[in-house]
């Protein structure tokens, strides 16, 4: 995504940046990233990670709401939105009221829609956004389509679908890949 969307030295946001992995290799890859998360510890522990790898740029955490991502990164002028949102209350992440993994079906997709077009307005013009989505099932057991649920806050946020990338998980080779472990 990096390569194919991000211009060289691009300023990179990510709303949703539990995880050190998309700040790291942006940094590898000579971006700026500017990852929020509400977990400060896990913040943390993203930092720390990159420090012994040495990541240069070194990634930006901010510890916060994403809802409030123009606080915590007042500049609008971001050339990618690239980030991996909770699934719902797929899997829950903590207690705090801000967390959308703790809201219910109705309150995440007013608050993931509401996040979503915050952050588009820190986008440049002919900005690329990306967001890694999947299907899941709530905590009653019914079907979520998050990916269309995504595109259709992107398109209200007044962006429009690029493209799609669909990955398949090898089918029936479990085996195979146990075996070989």
């Amino acid at each position: 995504v990096y390569r194919w969307f991000a211009p060289v030295g691009a300023r990179v946001l990510d709303p949703f940046a539990g995880g050190s992995v998309r700040g790291i290799i942006a940094g590898e890859l000579g971006l700026q990233y500017h990852g929020i998360d509400l977990s400060g510890r896990q913040l943390e522990a993203n930092r720390q990670q990159a420090k012994r790898i040495g990541t240069k740029p070194e990634p930006l955490w901010a510890e916060g709401d994403s809802i409030n991502a123009s606080e915590l990164f007042p500049r609008k002028d971001f050339d990618l939105l690239f980030s991996c949102p909770p699934y719902g209350d797929l899997e829950k992440y903590s207690d705090d009221e801000r967390d959308l993994s703790a809201l219910s079906v109705s309150d995440f997709d007013v608050k993931y829609a509401e996040i979503i077009s915050r952050c588009c307005s820190l986008l440049k013009d002919n900005a690329f956004a990306c967001f890694v989505v999947g299907d899941y099932r709530d905590a009653n057991g019914f079907y979520q389509n998050l990916p269309a649920k995504t595109i259709a806050a992107f398109e209200d946020a007044g962006l429009h679908l690029y493209n799609e990338i669909v990955m398949l998980n090898a089918i029936g080779s479990l085996t195979l890949r146990i075996n070989a472990q």
